[in-house]
Order: structure tokens, then sequence, then C-alpha cells
């Protein structure tokens, strides 16, 4: 199978410029609703922009996602490809959440004027309306256990596959584990609290792998299954 150098380095700078905007996005990411009417403006004016930068950054990490995979297919196993589609639709479906505060969130604020307004509208966005659209779960239940599943699948097997250097794979365990202390943990941690925000330096590591590797040729065992990145 032939990998072309050039797809191999767009998809790097891809996951590079994704994994530094998501980074940047969660760490100033704001709550999900306003503490008092008087915060409305400011507050609208930062989640349309930080989720913005968001939906960029997940689309920026899906297309440069593929050749994580395809730059060590001659040596993964089965199950090293099915952490594909579980970030895929962890990666995807985090975004639908985007455009509520995009595109929603100006109009229905522009409602509230009253402390008793904003109450409601808190009281609606936190419960959503499960009970009236219980597909409502298919979206956002799979984000998740897509992201984390995913990312442990394709830790083990990026460390199998030996194509990597080992040091990212470690990165992705370390960050896996404080994925894991921030939600056991009862106290409030800051670097606990933003914990999310780290994943996106995994994407940041393996991307400048991807963009300033030089081009080599990859024989695996298998004689016939020859990876070759093409100048």
């Amino acid at each position: 199978m032939s990998i072309p150098k050039g797809y191999l380095k767009f998809s790097g700078i891809m996951l590079l410029v994704g994994g530094i905007m998501g980074f940047t996005g969660q760490l100033v990411h704001l709550g999900d609703v306003p503490e008092s009417v008087k915060d409305i403006p400011e507050f609208l004016k930062g989640a349309v922009n930080i989720h913005v930068l968001l939906a960029y950054s997940s689309t920026f990490i899906l297309m440069g996602l593929p050749a994580l995979f395809l730059r060590q297919a001659s040596n993964l196993k089965w199950w090293g490809w099915l952490s594909f589609p579980l970030l895929f639709i962890g990666l995807m479906l985090e975004i639908f959440h985007g455009p509520v505060q995009i595109i929603a969130y100006p109009i229905i604020f522009d409602f509230v004027h009253t402390a008793a307004d904003l109450q409601h509208v808190t009281d609606l966005l936190n419960n959503m309306a499960v009970d009236r659209f219980p597909l409502q779960l298919a979206v956002f239940i799979p984000i998740v256990p897509g992201i984390f599943l995913g990312l442990l699948l394709f830790g083990f097997s990026t460390l199998r596959a030996k194509v990597f250097p080992k040091a990212p794979v470690i990165f992705l365990f370390v960050v896996f584990a404080i994925q894991i202390l921030s939600f056991v943990v009862p106290v409030h941690i800051h670097l606990l609290e933003i914990s999310f925000a780290y994943i996106h330096l995994i994407f940041v590591w393996f991307g400048a792998i991807l963009t300033f590797e030089k081009a080599k040729k990859n024989v695996s065992q298998d004689k016939s299954d020859v990876v070759i990145i093409q100048n």
C-alpha cells in the first residue's frame, strides 16, 4: 500500500492545528449558562466564539484521524481498527452541541429579561427534554464512551504496532488516567476540571509526528505487506 507523504503531512497539520484549537477552546470554555441576566451579552460573545473554535477543532481532527491508522496499517491488528469508528463517532457527536450555543443561544437569550426567565431557560438547558425526546440520548451517551474506549484501543494497538514512538502513547495513557481521576475525585482541583482539554494534546503530539516525519520505507515481517511513504 502506498501512502503519499503529502497526505500524511496534510493530516498531521490538521491534527496539530485542530488539537491546539481544541486545547485552547477547552481552557477558556465557559459554563453552559450565564450566572446572571447582566452577564448575558458577555456570555453570548464568549459562548459563540468558543464553540466556533471547538467546532473547527473537531472537524480538523476528524480530517487528520484516518492518517494515524493508515500510517501503521500493516502492523495494526483487527481490534486496533475498532478505535477508528469509536473515536470518529465520539468526536463527531461532540460537535453537535456546538450549534446550540452558536446559533440557538443568541435567539434563546434574547427573550431572557429577568432572573425568573434565566432560571427557566437554565432548567430547560440542563434537563433537556429526554422524557419527550428520548432519542436525544443517542447523541449524548456515545460521546464519552466513544472517545475514551477509542483512545484506549488506539493506545494499546499503536504500542503493539511499534510504528509511532512510545512517548505519545504513554502520554495518552497518562491523560486517560487523569480523565478517570476527574470523575472519581470529589474535590475541585482545577487541573482535573480542565482534564478534557488534555485529550487534544494527544492529537497535537501525533500530528507533529506526521507533519515532520521524514519519508522512509517500512517493511513488515510479511513481505507481501509493504507501506511506502512517497515523496
